[in-house]
């Protein structure tokens, strides 16, 4: 894992108190980040091998509430495992895909309006197979603390969104590179002058 893809994973967690890299507890294997005067709100990024790292990020009393798995790739971090910790058990809760697409359309900011909105449209859905994931969502969400929630909500929507910003910046660097390669019509034309430079008298 390299400086950048690192620094790209802690701003997925960051908030408003940014996590500071911790020289003491951080080593090869892994990567402490604490936040100013709070000995306990950690947010740990372990190498598990050279294309998988596990996140952790641990609340104000030292307790994981959050475990995230990514695949280094050449390109962002990819995301590729999401838990979270049970309000009333000491249990980690697993969110699929489909349940990770659902909370980044229709994410809010708390859990109340998150939970409201995804109870407003289960009517709506005719799918059942969408209304399935929709409820195991709902579902879910409920099982949440109010702070878990609001952190899944806005880390899925940060990572959702450097994705999108990637994707573009390829493309548009594609596009510019495709702009400086000669068409098929000025490759002729090159070879065209070419040929008659070849003619010419010295």
């Amino acid at each position: 894992m390299n400086r950048e893809q690192e620094q790209q994973l802690v701003d997925y967690y960051s908030t408003a108190d940014k996590y500071i890299r911790s020289q003491l507890h951080s080593n090869a294997h892994q990567s402490v980040f604490t936040k100013e005067n709070d000995r306990y709100q950690w947010l740990v990024l372990e190498q598990k091998s050279q294309s998988e790292v596990e996140v952790r990020q641990t609340d104000n009393h030292g307790t994981i509430t959050a475990r995230d798995n990514y695949e280094l790739t050449r390109d962002i971090p990819k995301c590729v495992g999401v838990e979270r910790l049970c309000r009333d058990v000491n249990m980690q809760i697993p969110f699929n895909a489909d349940e990770i697409n659902i909370i980044y359309q229709f994410g809010e900011q708390s859990k109340s309006e998150t939970c409201v909105k995804l109870s407003a449209i289960l009517p709506q859905v005719k799918d059942s197979d969408t209304k399935q994931i929709v409820n195991f969502t709902l579902k879910k969400l409920n099982a949440l603390s109010e702070e878990t929630c609001a952190e899944l909500t806005a880390t899925t929507k940060k990572r959702k969104i450097a994705k999108c910003d990637h994707s573009i910046r390829t493309r548009l660097a594609k596009a510019k590179e495709q702009s400086k390669q000669p068409t098929v019509a000025e490759r002729k034309k090159h070879r065209t002058h070419s040929k008659g430079k070849g003619n010419m008298d010295l």
